[in-house]
């Protein structure tokens, strides 16, 4: 029996594909942490390691970093790997890659199976290296719980900005924006939020109020309307004035889930808390206008009455 041994092919003049990851601050006073200041880092690296060939700095900003939905860039990145355009990533920390500690291995096992290998310089770990997935676990546990910590904090700020009146939104609904920490009159989105009103105790309904904000190419914020945005602005206190915080709430426990408030949290209603778009006594008949329909509606009985509901809005039809 003859047994040849066939060598490895040699890559020693083959560039390895580097690709760097950073969550880069959104605040412009952070200069250590800029998108400005993480391309000077990684070109000056480049300088240094010229083993290296950049693919793409991926850089998503002012995210945070213990969910991987609204990551667009980390994204990016994994479609990238799976592409097979990339051999080598290099990012800053375990806590700037991730702060969930189940999405932190997932990914990290996927990186592996398609042979791309990730360096995190704080803490000097190479997950190809033996056991470097116990070790990435310690520190990404950590982040997680500082996550959880901060979470907490924020949690306990809000709350008690509530109770005194003097928080105001993160948020600002349709009609209005934040200037210097204060709640503003958005004038061109508050003239549809009164349309809105009026086609509605003209006798319009709610979704045939959406279609003509469509057909006049009017835009909302999240493309095209229907009758459960048109829904949300009939019923907002905001529009009057008044706040009803803590509508919604975010789980302690995590990872976190943003739930909406059916009793588990206080609620708190502020009067005249901003400028209003339009006068109480048109919110209030539009309320009682809602009420006048929702009884004639239940007056009404079909044989799938109350049994099928609409998608969107989630009304009975």
């Amino acid at each position: 029996m003859l047994v040849t041994e066939i060598q490895p092919k040699k890559k020693n003049d083959e560039k390895i594909r580097l690709a760097a990851y950073c969550r880069v601050s959104s605040d412009s006073s952070d200069q250590m942490n800029s998108f400005a200041a993480q391309i000077k880092y990684y070109t000056d690296y480049l300088k240094v390691h010229t083993e290296y060939e950049l693919v793409d700095i991926y850089a998503d900003e002012g995210i945070s970093g213990t969910s991987l939905k609204k990551r667009d860039e980390f994204k990016r990145l994994i479609k990238d790997c799976e592409k097979r355009k990339i051999d080598y990533i290099i990012t800053k920390s375990i806590s700037r890659f991730a702060r969930n500690t189940s999405d932190l291995l997932t990914v990290l096992r996927m990186f592996k199976t398609l042979g791309v290998r990730v360096y995190f310089e704080e803490q000097a770990l190479d997950s190809e290296k033996m056991n470097a997935e116990l070790f990435v676990t310690l520190p990404g546990l950590a982040a997680q719980q500082e996550s959880i910590n901060i979470s907490d904090n924020m949690r306990w700020s809000y709350r008690k900005r509530m109770e005194t009146g003097d928080f105001n939104t993160t948020y600002p609904a349709f009609g209005y924006r934040i200037s210097d920490n204060e709640l503003i009159v958005n004038e061109d989105e508050a003239k549809t939020v009164r349309t809105i009103f009026a086609l509605y105790l003209q006798g319009m309904g709610k979704q045939a109020i959406a279609n003509t904000l469509n057909e006049n190419n009017i835009p909302s914020r999240k493309g095209k309307w229907h009758c459960f945005s048109v829904d949300y602005i009939l019923n907002n206190e905001r529009y009057m004035g008044d706040a009803l915080l803590q509508k919604t709430y975010t789980t302690e426990s995590f990872p976190f889930v943003r739930k909406k408030n059916r009793g588990e949290c206080a609620k708190y209603y502020i009067e005249n808390s901003n400028v209003a778009i339009i006068s109480k006594e048109t919110f209030s008949a539009a309320k009682e206008l809602q009420r006048r329909k929702s009884v004639q509606h239940s007056n009404i009985s079909y044989p799938l009455s109350r049994v099928i509901k609409c998608c969107e809005c989630g009304h009975g039809l």
